[in-house]
């Protein structure tokens, strides 16, 4: 009973928050030009509450991914929120980061009552190789993005890769894939309307060109 109980307390707890529509600072403290417009406009504290539950939520599920998330969500605080002039352009820039966040929400995060656009939305991060030797860190790799069906090849050695007009990608090599990111792969390479991008930096061996291991790896299904 005590589970229930605490459990029925934390979603008492989202449901009262986000009635109150409060920013996920503390507008006594804001600062910025950007913190000041989200708390004078309270559709933006909301926008802000609720983000700052999915970036909870897909930090939580995603593993060891979790770093590479959240120096992404330092670079689109920095490049794409503050760079916002307007109300109408903070909406947009968090309905847009809703949206891209959404498929990594467990159920007690999830929105059901905010249509969110339709943009490429991120399903998994694959993080870094935790061997620095077999993938030593290459922090001037040129950036990769390809799109593609996601295909598991574990049986025959390599991986996953992703497969498009331009061939097939390695994605990430077996050598480097931990349970969790087997677990989900799987599951996505496996769903109908297969289609995703990756972001990532290149690498090459052999005239072939795949992706990083030493570096974070982003994975959208496309709309």
């Amino acid at each position: 009973m005590s589970r229930i109980a605490a459990a029925f307390s934390f979603l008492l707890a989202l449901a009262s928050s986000a009635a109150a529509g409060a920013a996920s600072f503390a507008c006594e403290k804001a600062q910025s030009r950007v913190e000041k417009a989200i708390c004078a406009d309270a559709e933006l504290s909301q926008l802000d509450e609720y983000l700052a539950r999915y970036y909870g939520g897909a930090r939580a599920g995603l593993g060891a991914g979790a770093a590479c998330l959240a120096a992404d969500q330092r670079g689109w605080l920095s490049k794409t929120r503050n760079a916002c002039a307007d109300a109408a352009c903070l909406k947009k820039a968090y309905l847009e980061r809703l949206g891209e966040l959404h498929p990594l929400q467990p159920g007690v995060t999830e929105l059901r009552n905010l249509e969110l656009p339709r943009v490429p939305a991120l399903v998994w991060i694959i993080p870094p190789a935790g061997d620095n030797v077999a993938a030593p860190p290459k922090p001037n790799a040129p950036r990769l993005e390809v799109r593609g069906e996601l295909f598991d090849d574990v049986a025959q050695g390599d991986g996953f890769l992703l497969r498009g007009a331009q061939g097939s990608t390695l994605l990430v090599m077996l050598m480097f894939i931990d349970d969790a990111t087997a677990s989900r792969l799987s599951v996505l390479a496996k769903m109908p309307n297969n289609s995703y991008l990756a972001r990532g930096q290149a690498a090459a061996s052999g005239g072939k060109i795949y992706y990083e291991p030493s570096r974070c790896v982003f994975l959208y299904r496309l709309p």
